[in-house]
């Protein structure tokens, strides 16, 4: 589309050139366009000075994508008042250098850049590595960067506007885009798979990931971070945590998404999830796992707790430890004779979902309602997780865990995991954000 002129005779006849018009569109590209790049290669030198000189005296003609670049102050001709913005433009790129947190995009993919007020900076590339230091030192337009190895390399800049220059590495340019003042960094919990309580699954990776399968960019600062998507769009938030697998962000519209680290791996028909196995309701055992009894760690960690709650005037056993796949199938369906199946479901696992296959959990003193009521029910869940086991069926989380309040069933998880489900008050399902339902 033709553009409209505005009047410069005065001006150029000050200066003892002519008013040549060239008509400008937009550029067909979707990088932002250099202005002053006269003939587009992502410098802005003498070649550029002289070709658009050539042009206002009349000895040279430009293309239509020279004229959008020649067009410095966009206002649809090419003038000399462009050629005094070009003079600008060079001074510019021989007088300042980046500072702050900038975001790099070229031939090397994405990178993060920091630079500081005094020559310093850092630099990672978004798909993983470490963090690289550097010096550099600025002559003219020209960059000299020294890496903390001792390698050597040098780029010219070329400032678009305030958020954006051009590196050119004498390859390919590299795109910058401003993103903050503050320097980044690896930040906390940026790495491995999340689901949030918005509803999206996360693939964290430092400093790259995906959101529901979508690309995106983590920019992580301190306590806060930048999600940057596919396209272009970004927004902040501000990190607060309630142990290593859980932590919310705190958007800058003012809303907050819970993230809940959920790796879930299948292994010979077993799943894990965060490392953890899990037999519920929604995952099953196959048939053939058979531990055969309590696993060591359990015995070992339940003698440690059976001697410390003596101590302290309690008694417990174990009443019903491992039970293989066909004797939970031979328990579950006496139930179902017994009470129905809707009521067996509340209190006892189908085969393959049952806790006790896995060796790792069992019933302590006496499987019934009365036990809830003793001393011992009392003193398991407050020191239980002290040896890393975890009341598995709280009261009034039968929703959740899909099975009625057992104070006398607990689980082993290892002394860390066990503190760390504790302290949350929650679920084991809810603190791996999974399910228990039956789907059959």
């Amino acid at each position: 589309m033709k553009l409209l002129k505005r009047a410069v005779a005065a001006v150029t006849a000050a200066l003892l050139l002519p008013t040549p018009v060239v008509n400008v569109h937009a550029a067909d590209d979707n990088k932002p366009t250099l202005k002053a790049d006269v003939n587009g290669d992502f410098l802005i030198n003498s070649q550029d000075m002289v070709l658009l000189s050539k042009y206002l005296l009349g000895a040279a003609e430009l293309s239509e994508e020279e004229a959008v670049r020649a067009d410095y102050d966009d206002d649809g001709i090419v003038d000399t008042f462009d050629l005094i913005g070009l003079r600008k433009a060079y001074i510019r790129n021989a007088m300042d250098t980046p500072k702050g947190t900038w975001i790099g995009e070229g031939f090397n993919g994405t990178r993060y850049f920091w630079f500081d007020e005094n020559g310093e900076g850092t630099f990672v590339r978004t798909n993983g590595g470490t963090i690289t230091p550097f010096s550099m030192d600025k002559a003219g337009s020209i960059i000299m960067f020294t890496l903390s190895s001792g390698k050597l390399a040098s780029a010219s800049i070329a400032w678009i506007d305030e958020e954006h220059f051009y590196l050119d590495w004498g390859s390919s340019p590299e795109l910058f885009t401003y993103k903050s003042s503050t320097r980044f960094d690896k930040g906390p919990y940026l790495s491995g798979e999340y689901i949030s309580d918005a509803g999206k699954k996360y693939i964290l990776n430092s400093y790259s990931g995906t959101s529901d399968g979508e690309s995106i960019s983590i920019l992580p600062q301190g306590t806060s971070a930048q999600f940057i998507y596919e396209d272009g769009s970004s927004k902040e938030g501000s990190f607060s945590r309630m142990d290593k697998n859980h932590f919310t962000l705190k958007w800058d519209d003012g809303t907050s998404e819970n993230f809940t680290r959920q790796e879930i791996t299948v292994k010979n028909g077993i799943t894990y999830v965060n490392g953890i196995l899990i037999a519920n309701k929604t995952y099953a055992l196959p048939s053939t796992y058979a531990p055969g009894g309590l696993t060591s760690e359990f015995n070992t960690a339940f003698t440690k707790m059976q001697t410390t709650a003596k101590k302290d005037g309690m008694s417990l056993s174990v009443c019903s430890g491992y039970r293989s796949y066909s004797y939970q199938a031979q328990l579950y369906n006496n139930y179902v004779a017994r009470d129905g199946k809707a009521a067996a479901d509340t209190y006892s696992a189908r085969p393959g979902h049952s806790e006790h296959q896995t060796g790792l959990a069992a019933d302590i003193n006496y499987a019934g309602d009365w036990f809830n009521t003793t001393p011992e029910a009392k003193w398991l869940a407050a020191h239980c997780h002290e040896y890393g086991f975890i009341i598995r069926y709280p009261y009034g989380k039968d929703d959740i865990t899909g099975y009625k309040y057992e104070g006398w069933h607990i689980r082993y998880l290892g002394e860390e995991n066990a503190k760390l489900v504790h302290d949350s008050g929650l679920t084991l399902e809810e603190y791996l954000g999974i399910d228990s339902k039956y789907n059959y």
